[in-house]
């Protein structure tokens, strides 16, 4: 299971340098970098609460403990993925 961990935090640590590549070499828009920024740290973030939950096992059900992380994991995406966008356009209508 550790193994899984480590692989999902290096998968955040790969599109987070992949994202500030894109962004670089100005070959991504504004919302593909917030996506690929919204991933690489909801990644790295799964990670870390997913090893803290694996040593809080032996308190909470298994089930229950990963259905609480990855809810968690779910909303800090698409809260930082809605911030990150910025805010929208006002142009008005024709």
């Amino acid at each position: 299971m550790q193994v899984l961990l480590v692989i999902a935090g290096g998968g955040g640590l790969v599109t987070a340098s992949i994202a500030l590549w894109l962004q670089r070499t100005s070959r991504i828009g504004p919302r593909w970098f917030a996506g690929l920024v919204a991933i690489a740290v909801t990644l790295s973030l799964f990670s870390v609460l997913a090893w803290a939950a694996m040593m809080l096992v032996q308190i909470a059900p298994l089930t229950l403990t990963w259905t609480l992380v990855g809810t968690l994991a779910l909303l800090f995406a698409m809260r930082l993925y809605r911030e990150l966008r910025g805010p929208p356009s006002i142009e008005p209508r024709s």
